[in-house]
């Protein structure tokens, strides 16, 4: 006897072949066997007919290590088909820990916890002992921020790093390789990851290189200077010998649409070179997400964000930032979304302005929306984010039809279970980007059921180097997804982002049912997941 049984299933295993119609067993949490009509018993038997039955969907992007430790659950990535989530991307990880890492949870959390998160962060060894005794819902890979390195060794400084500091902040990146991580992230447009030059990052990288791990960027821009953040982060990949992910690759800006297919072809042109492999991650919105105060030039932030809330109560400092903000030049998401294409979506202390717009917000106040701006932030001390309206559909749908793509929701946990009719609190991408990931593939008819599976399963294992997961093969983990192709879908919105998704059946965790009929049934089978391990 097994402990279940899918029967009458179209197996599609990620490899990108052919389907077969099939039976899959699954026993202690692996994969039995795959094969037509299993003359089986099985503890659980769950009939798959009309449906695909796939590995789990491999969520590329994540920022679920910042939410695990605190008790969350990923519940809104397991309804969405999500049995693996790689996390500590943009250059922001949740170790190694540095000061201030931890101030956006104090109050919200029991200071206990936060002191248990603080004691198992502060280095890498330490966070792995942490991690994997840590009930999660997903399985779970870890990239090391090249923020926190810089934040931990050299500070909000935007100096470039002595020789000693170069050689701490390479120590650190080989002690969290030895350790299982994936490679390096940066977010170049974030304090401090920011203030690191393409010579820092190329060292960094070498070190990762030496460890087989991969490099992946939120690069320098994704509007104007978007070919050329795409062409830095590849040579970063090419001189150190590493392999490069682009994060959530998008063009920005009226005026550069179609610029996809420049920035795509010098991907696929790394990868015919075959020095290294290049791909990106996408979710498929033309909002993109992040907090407010990162739309304020990085040149202000050098003493950290917390300092930078606080000089914002000053009127002289609040017109240097202004100034600096409506500059021709400024790569600001601000002047590409426009404040009418600015839609708070969080606001902890100011929540009645959740659902609505700067430029909404600011004519009610009857205030300038520059000010408005600046009072949103320093009314939430920091804690404040937006959806920004600023990225071109036709390059949306390009990035989406490459073969470099992968998916990536660019989310974190949700930290409670919201009724779906819950009006705003977060991007939709959070719940839905993979439902509409496939409705987009399925209705554009832009390549088959294997291939949509294979690049959101196989492709990103693969590129991580993750063993046993993102295929349905025998002795395999038992992460997998039973979904219906034909009707797959999101039901959420910008106003609406709780609402659940059409299609995702039954989700599987290492062999427990971590979603039956679309809804979360509690379990938290998910582990720790180390590169080399």
């Amino acid at each position: 006897m097994v402990d279940i049984l899918i029967r009458n299933g179209f197996v599609v295993d990620g490899t990108g072949r052919k389907g077969q119609f099939a039976d899959v067993a699954v026993q202690s949490g692996r994969i039995l066997r795959i094969e037509p009509d299993m003359q089986v018993e099985a503890v659980r038997t769950i009939d798959a007919a009309g449906r695909v039955v796939s590995p789990g969907f491999i969520d590329d992007h994540t920022h679920g290590d910042q939410f695990f430790l605190f008790g969350t659950d990923a519940y809104n990535l397991l309804e969405q088909g999500v049995t693996t989530e790689i996390t500590g991307n943009c250059g922001g990880s949740i170790v190694p820990y540095h000061e201030g890492l931890l101030d956006a949870v104090r109050g919200m959390v029991p200071d206990e916890l936060v002191e248990q998160v603080r004691q198992g962060t502060q280095d890498f060894r330490s966070f792995v002992q942490l991690a994997s005794r840590t009930p999660t819902g997903t399985n779970m890979a870890f990239y090391v921020g090249a923020g926190n390195l810089r934040a931990k060794v050299v500070g909000f400084s935007d100096a470039k790093p002595t020789p000693a500091q170069m050689d701490e902040m390479k120590a650190l990146v080989a002690e969290a390789m030895a350790c299982g991580f994936l490679g390096l992230s940066s977010g170049l447009v974030y304090p401090p990851s920011v203030y690191a030059d393409r010579e820092e990052l190329t060292e960094l990288c070498r070190v990762v290189a030496a460890h087989g791990g991969c490099y992946v960027s939120h690069i320098r821009g994704e509007c104007d200077t978007v070919v050329e953040a795409v062409a830095e982060a590849i040579s970063i990949g090419e001189t150190a010998g590493c392999d490069v992910v682009v994060s959530h690759h998008k063009i920005g800006g009226k005026a550069n649409a179609g610029v996809s297919a420049v920035t795509l072809g010098l991907i696929r042109d790394a990868n015919r070179r075959g020095r290294i492999r290049v791909l990106a991650d996408q979710y498929p919105f033309t909002a993109g997400h992040t907090a407010l105060v990162s739309v304020l030039d990085p040149v202000f932030a050098t003493e950290g964000v917390r300092v930078l809330v606080e000089k914002l109560a000053d009127p002289g400092f609040r017109r240097r930032v202004a100034d600096n903000l409506h500059q021709p030049d400024s790569q600001s998401l601000i002047r590409f979304s426009g404040f009418d294409g600015c839609l708070i979506i969080g606001a902890s202390r100011t929540p009645d302005c959740v659902g609505r717009t700067i430029a909404d917000i600011a004519s009610e106040r009857h205030a300038d929306p520059t000010e408005t701006l600046f009072d949103l932030i320093v009314d939430n001390r920091g804690d404040a984010d937006a959806a920004y309206f600023y990225q071109n559909e036709v390059d949306m749908l390009a990035i989406l039809a490459s073969p470099y793509t992968m998916g990536g929701s660019d989310c974190g946990h949700n930290v409670a279970h919201f009724d779906p009719e819950t009006p705003g609190g977060q991007h939709p991408r959070a719940v839905s980007t993979f439902p509409k990931h496939l409705r987009m593939v399925r209705e554009r008819g832009l390549f088959s059921l294997e291939e949509a599976v294979r690049r959101i399963t196989l492709q990103p294992a693969r590129m991580v180097g993750l063993a046993d997961t993102g295929v349905l093969r025998e002795g395999f983990r038992a992460d997998l997804c039973v979904f219906d192709w034909e009707h797959v879908s999101e039901t959420n919105d910008y106003l609406h982002p709780h609402r659940r998704n059409l299609g995702i059946d039954h989700v599987l965790v290492n062999g427990q049912i971590a979603v039956e009929n679309g809804v979360y049934t509690g379990i938290r089978s998910g582990a720790m997941l180390w590169k080399g391990k």
